[in-house]
């Protein structure tokens, strides 16, 4: 299910609790904490566990927390109060507002920002917590040498941020040459982290250093490049000798007496069955079950033990702690749904989601939950009851929105969503809203006299060039009102000032309206404006893409290379130079 995501929310809130600071500029940290130890921030701390681990491990570091989310802040004071913890402090809010109005400039010795909400849509893209402005905060908050560890699932998103962080000047990418960690080594894993490696999809690592002088020296990294560029290319025969049995088994020994944590121990496991070894991997698996702490960890290593293994009689008893560890509705929801497929012992998920349905849950739990209720037991009215229960913790306009779309997914019920969207509209906090409420109403129920009421309304709350843009591109898409989103374009060029906000537009132009003349005047803006490394390569795709410009795409590219600081920029740009235009990077650079 594709669900909305949380936002900051201005609504106050405050709760009487000692490790709670509901404060609004720069405090006495000595004072607070009753010491001098350095502090260390983690942005966006969801349920606290990353943050209550931090802080038991390292007594003498001072932990803030900051977060938007009322439960989240409620989590962490709870756990705090049963761990005893008296180095850690939790703040509500906004971090792109905290961070300046708690911290004076170089007070940081570490900021953590695990996972952060992508905003994958267009029309989003401002809501993402990373821009060149926050990058910039950050580097002026953090101490000498101090450390910015980030993480998280989205690729496009992790490479922004890597953009972000590399053209600012006093920042040093920690890993090159691919600029991006496999792994975070000393670090615990969130929950939420966990379930994408389980899953075995790809996450994204960065650190960066504040220098310790005055801005980033001159970097090596074109020679390096070349360099490593000219290294002869290993023989086949090598290739086969590297991949014999002898080094996988290498491979294997060193990853589990590497492996961390339970995680790591299951990962090597997993793959140590899939070569073939199921004794070994069944060692492995005993291994990550007496690291196994939560019930992520337990669920997760039953479901691989009953599929690698085929022991069903091991994964019930290991299901049966997961249980036991399961600390909210979507983790009995994710029980449920693993043992479904694993052992198909119906009564025991029945039994799971009801213990789930009677816990304290949000709107996107309770509609994921009625999701797995309908995929797997098919039972209709259960599924009703879930989203009339869900419909009674309706708050925000995301809530409206949300649960609307699923339950005219799911039920093909028109009236019930009707309602809900009717809510949402009230409570839309800006264009966005509007404009995506304009497109559900429209796709689901056709109804373009409501759905232009609200794109019009949009419109009026529109302030950025993205924002006219988008709102341009949908209704050229949706309602084909080419008038409409001609004016709207016009707007978006008055707002544009960027070297991105002028690309995005014109790309726009090309892939909607056609119009290539205008399209090429804009990137010819776009180019006067760019200032960094991944402004003139992400122009040089675009002139090859939407253009087929190759001159000019050369052009920019060696413009991008003369900006290039890092052997992860250099490959970059080696990567889409020879995608585009089917040429060494070298051509570029000499």
């Amino acid at each position: 299910m594709s669900l909305m995501t949380a936002r900051a929310s201005l609504e106050k809130f405050s709760i009487k609790d000692p490790c709670f600071l509901d404060i609004k500029t720069h405090p006495d940290w000595t004072n607070i904490f009753g010491n001098a130890n350095t502090l260390k921030i983690e942005i966006g701390f969801g349920m606290g566990d990353f943050l209550i681990e931090m802080a038991a491990r390292e007594p003498h570091s001072n932990f803030i927390g900051v977060d938007f989310s009322k439960s989240g802040v409620q989590s962490l004071l709870t756990k705090v109060k049963a761990y005893q913890l008296g180095n850690i402090r939790a703040v509500y809010g906004d971090a792109r507002s905290k961070l300046s109005a708690l911290f004076r400039d170089e007070e940081l010795e570490t900021i953590y920002v695990n996972f952060p909400d992508p905003w994958p849509r267009k029309r989003h893209l401002k809501r993402r917590l990373f821009n060149p402005e926050f990058v910039n905060l950050i580097a002026q908050k953090l101490g000498s040498g101090g450390h910015v560890y980030l993480a998280t699932d989205s690729e496009l998103y992790a490479q922004q941020m890597m953009e972000y962080f590399d053209a600012e000047p006093f920042c040093q990418n920690m890993n090159q040459p691919s600029g991006f960690l496999d792994s975070r080594k000393g670090l615990p894993k969130t929950k939420y982290e966990k379930s994408f490696i389980y899953a075995g999809e790809k996450t994204y690592y960065l650190e960066y250093s504040r220098l310790l002088i005055a801005s980033k020296p001159e970097n090596p990294a074109k020679k390096d490049f070349l360099k490593n560029k000219n290294t002869p290319a290993l023989t086949d025969a090598e290739k086969q000798f590297k991949s014999n049995d002898h080094l996988l088994t290498e491979k294997f020994q060193s990853d589990e007496a590497n492996a961390e944590d339970a995680c790591d121990l299951k990962v090597v496991a997993d793959s140590i069955a899939e070569a073939g070894d199921k004794k070994w991997a069944k060692k492995v698996y005993k291994k990550a079950e007496e690291k196994a702490r939560d019930s992520l960890d337990f669920n997760w290593l039953a479901y691989s033990i009953a599929k690698t293994l085929g022991d069903t009689n091991w994964a019930r008893s290991i299901y049966t702690k997961a249980e036991g560890k399961s600390e909210s509705s979507l983790e009995l929801n994710w029980l449920a749904y693993s043992i479904f497929e694993t052992l198909d012992d119906k009564e025991w998920v029945k039994k799971l989601y009801e213990k789930a349905a009677n816990m304290p849950g949000n709107i996107r739990e309770l509609c994921d939950l009625a999701d797995s209720i309908h995929e797997t037991l098919g039972e209709v009215h259960w599924v009703k009851k879930i989203y009339h229960l869900a419909e009674k913790k309706v708050e925000e306009y995301s809530d409206c929105h949300e649960l609307a779309d699923v339950i005219y997914k799911k039920l093909g019920d028109k009236e019930k969503p009707r309602e809900l969207y009717k809510k949402a509209e009230d409570r839309a906090a800006d264009g966005s809203d509007l404009h995506s409420l304009a497109e559900s109403i429209y796709k689901n129920f056709t109804d373009k006299k409501w759905a232009m009421n609200l794109f019009s309304k949009a419109e009026d709350k529109a302030q950025s060039s993205g924002d006219f843009c988008s709102l341009a591109d949908s209704l050229y898409k949706n309602l084909n009102d080419k008038k409409w989103a001609f004016a709207l374009y016009k707007k978006a060029e008055n707002q544009a000032k960027t070297s991105c906000e002028l690309r995005d537009f014109a790309d726009s132009l090309c892939l909607e309206l056609k119009d290539l003349g205008w399209a090429r005047d804009l990137y010819v803006k776009s180019e006067g404006e760019a200032k960094f490394f991944y402004e003139f390569r992400r122009l040089a795709e675009c002139l090859f893409k939407n253009l087929g410009d190759k001159d000019w795409a050369r052009e920019v590219y060696k413009k991008a290379a003369s900006k290039a600081k890092y052997t992860s920029e250099f490959n970059c740009l080696a990567t889409s130079v020879r995608k585009n235009l089917g040429e060494e990077v070298n051509r570029i650079l000499f």
